[in-house]
């Protein structure tokens, strides 16, 4: 659809275009990802065979990972943006994954036997001895759709989100959101990031820990030194107590955050809604 509209786009004169996530996930909204590394099937012209492909990959070697044709479609997307001098944002959450993510889908079937046991706050696994099912685990929320990656800091966002410093506990899991990140800076990994996307929205990026946000800056201004982070920095304690985003804009975590001060006045202005 949007390929079939960036004349019409351009016309407006749009200048940027940004993605809610388009990886590969079961919903509608797909904060819930199965592959990060993939754009969804369904957005392709040949879904089956997409899968087909994916599952003959090894998730951790990026090596053998191939492009879908919902990945090419997608990249073709991007060029013909370019030409127009559009700019492409992606949306992607390194907060949690979805339910049917691999990695999840290994810890469920192995528990604390999987290789991906320290990438998610698990609280207890189950224990085979006993009848009833004692695995606990976080989700972003309480969204038990949304289990959360580990970090090697905790912090209980229940009642009020704060900035935290830390990482990501699993270094495993660190170069696998590294590894899909430079995947759609440089799709075709030749160096060169023209052919690629022109930043990312970080969702909930306060509940990732301040210190893997600093990483991930260097990592991905190595790539493209123009690309754009954006933040989703938002309510500090919903819904009064929006965020104050200073300290990550100081050149060293963010290029910007998502301003929601501005979007919310705008909504009580038009549609007449609380604040």
């Amino acid at each position: 659809g949007v390929l079939d509209k960036l004349d019409y786009l351009s016309e407006l004169g749009v200048n940027a275009l940004y993605f809610n996530p388009i990886n590969d996930a079961p919903s509608m909204h797909k904060y819930d990802a199965r592959h990060w590394r993939h754009v969804d099937v369904n957005f392709g012209p040949d879904p089956d065979g997409d899968r087909a492909l994916i599952a003959s990959e090894d998730p951790l070697d990026p090596s053998t990972w191939v492009m879908t044709s919902a990945d090419t479609m997608f990249i073709n997307l991007v060029a013909a943006a370019k030409k127009r001098g559009m700019r492409v944002i992606l949306d992607y959450s390194w907060n949690h994954t979805g339910h049917t993510f691999w990695a999840w889908q290994d810890v469920l079937k192995n528990q604390a036997a999987s290789n991906y046991a320290d990438w998610y706050w698990v609280n207890s696994f189950d224990d085979p001895a006993t009848e009833q099912n004692e695995f606990d685990y976080r989700g972003w929320f309480g969204v038990f759709d949304l289990p959360e990656i580990k970090e090697t800091e905790y912090a209980d966002h229940s009642q009020k989100v704060t900035l935290l410093e830390g990482d990501i506990y699993s270094q495993a899991a660190k170069d696998h959101i590294l590894n899909v990140t430079r995947r759609w800076l440089d799709p075709n990994g030749d160096g060169d990031p023209s052919d690629g996307v022109d930043g990312f929205r970080l969702d909930v990026a306060a509940e990732v820990p301040l210190g893997f946000w600093r990483d991930y800056r260097r990592f991905v201004k190595a790539i493209n030194p123009e690309a754009y982070l954006i933040a989703e920095i938002w309510w500090e304690q919903f819904p009064d107590d929006l965020f104050d985003p200073a300290p990550v804009l100081k050149g060293d975590v963010f290029d910007a955050v998502m301003n929601y001060r501005w979007y919310r006045a705008a909504r009580r202005f038009f549609a007449e809604a609380p604040q």
